[in-house]
Formats: C-alpha cells, sequence, structure tokens
C-alpha cells in the first residue's frame, strides 16, 4: 500500500473514527476518483495533504461525504419497530409516571433519515396521544446528508424501499414529478443536526439511543469511546439498539440484554447487574 493511501486512511480515521485496512481500499479509490479529477489531484497522498491543511471546508465535507456509509431504508429491520412500540415506549412511560412524560430519542447516524421519520410515523400510528410529547434528535456526520434528511423528500425509488402504500398515502405530500415529502406533523418532532460522533458533544438524558451499524466502522479503542459516551448521553434505565452485528457486551458491564421477537437491545441498569432476559 503506498504512502499516500496509508496517510489518507489515518486523516479519515481522525476525522471521522472510521477504521478502514488495506482490504477497503478499494472503497477509497471507487468512492474518491471523482475528487481527485475535480479538484487535479493525482493521487492520495495530494489528497491527504489538502485534506489536512486546506482551509475549504467544502472540500473536507466532499471527501468525509464519499467515505462514509449511507445505506438505508424506511422500517428497516422490522422487528426494532415492534420493540420501541410493545417493550421500550411502555417501559419509558411506566417509569416516567411520576416525572416529565416527554421521551427524548436520538437516531444517530440517521444517514438521509429514513429511521427518524420511520421511528415517528410508527409512534403516530401506535401512540397518537402521545407523539407531541416525543423529540427526536436526528443527526449525521455528513452535511449534504443532513440536509437532505431535513428536506423530508424522496424519491418513488427510495419511498418504495420499505414504506407502504397506507403510509406514503397518510404521512406523505406530492413534492413534484417523482418525488414525495414527509408531511409537516411528522418532520415537526424531529430535529436534524449535523454531528461528528468523535468530537462532537453528545445530546443528554436520552431515554432511547439508535446508533444502528456504526460501532463497527470503529477500531477496539474508538468503539470504547463510542460506547462509554453513548451510555453517559442515556437516562437511568434507559435503552441502546445497535446493529444486529454489534453489541456493547464487551465495552460495559451496565447493561442488561434484552429481547423481542429478532430484535435485541440493552436496558442501561444503574445497579451494574447483568442478565439476560429472554423474550422479556
Amino acid at each position: 500500500m503506498q504512502d499516500g493511501t496509508f496517510e489518507l486512511m489515518e486523516m479519515i480515521k481522525q476525522a471521522t473514527g472510521i477504521s478502514l485496512t488495506e482490504e477497503k481500499v478499494y472503497l477509497l479509490e471507487s468512492r474518491l476518483s471523482d475528487i481527485l479529477s475535480d479538484y487535479n489531484l493525482s493521487d492520495f497522498g495530494q489528497l491527504s495533504k489538502k485534506f489536512k491543511e486546506s482551509s475549504d471546508q467544502e472540500f473536507r465535507e466532499k471527501v468525509i461525504e464519499r467515505v462514509t456509509t449511507h445505506e438505508t431504508r424506511f422500517f428497516r429491520d422490522e422487528s426494532i419497530f415492534g420493540a420501541i412500540l410493545e417493550r421500550i415506549i411502555p417501559e419509558i412511560l411506566e417509569r416516567k409516571q411520576q416525572k416529565d412524560s416527554k421521551i427524548k430519542i436520538w437516531s444517530a447516524a440517521c444517514s438521509t433519515g429514513q429511521e427518524p421519520y420511520s421511528i415517528a410515523i410508527s409512534i403516530h400510528e401506535r401512540y397518537p396521544q402521545l407523539f407531541r410529547n416525543i423529540s427526536i434528535i436526528a443527526t449525521d456526520i455528513a452535511k449534504d446528508t443532513i440536509e437532505r434528511a431535513k428536506s423530508g423528500i424522496y424519491s418513488a425509488f427510495e419511498i418504495g424501499r420499505g414504506l407502504s402504500d397506507i403510509h406514503l398515502a397518510k404521512y406523505f405530500d406530492p413534492f413534484s414529478k417523482g418525488l414525495y415529502r414527509v408531511n409537516d406533523e411528522i418532520r415537526s418532532i424531529i430535529e436534524f443536526k449535523q454531528h461528528n460522533l468523535i468530537y462532537d458533544p453528545y445530546p443528554s438524558n436520552c431515554d432511547l439511543i439508535l446508533c444502528r451499524n456504526v460501532s463497527y466502522y470503529f477500531d477496539h479503542l474508538e468503539r470504547k469511546n463510542l460506547f462509554n459516551k453513548m451510555e453517559k448521553a442515556l437516562d437511568q434505565d434507559s435503552f441502546l439498539i445497535l446493529g444486529s452485528a454489534e453489541s456493547i457486551s464487551e465495552y460495559s458491564k451496565n447493561f442488561i440484554i434484552r429481547e423481542f421477537g429478532l430484535c435485541r437491545f440493552y436496558e442501561l441498569n444503574p445497579s451494574n447487574f447483568t442478565l439476560f432476559i429472554k423474550g422479556a
């Protein structure tokens, strides 16, 4: 591997936390070739130097946009939404009986927004009386991606990936030919922000955090730091949902593993008593 490629991988890791190996060099080649051409850069060494030394924020944003993964769709992994509606929200409400009934949800690394919109739609369907007490923070590292999410505008192809005709008719408005926009009511409870999981401050007192399919791009140390900050961002007896191939158990003993159907999730347990509750 050339020195310039190694330097670029280190720059990306420092900026985003994403740890790339030699086996993933092809991703750089496929995703950054147009940037090399657009900026008249001959190789990754020059790209790395410009990324490190340039004050051109637009250039840096373009590189980050290209190297981060934005695969998502509406209601991705349906079992997760069943767990949120049938287990997590009822338990949050039970805990908050004598307190503020507002529920704070953070969709971290939300990509183009399908996850937070799916959460809002599912809560509106199941708990319409609760909807106005829900606050969703949705964040992503890439500026253009979070701006797209904030717009709430999706193509027919994106709509067709996971969204039912009933949800389309009820929660989306035609925007222009072949495009649809999430309606104002659903958008009103979601705040979109650009956010770097490595460097930026985390929200506090969250009742539920979703950070799916992110940690496995980080190395062991950054993963440990990520989960430590996630734990601090949660309120007592609150919940964390990761991707199906991810686990926090190696990094913290303060969570109870829970299951609902095919969904595995974690409950922050301040008593430090670990337990596996199957089907609970």
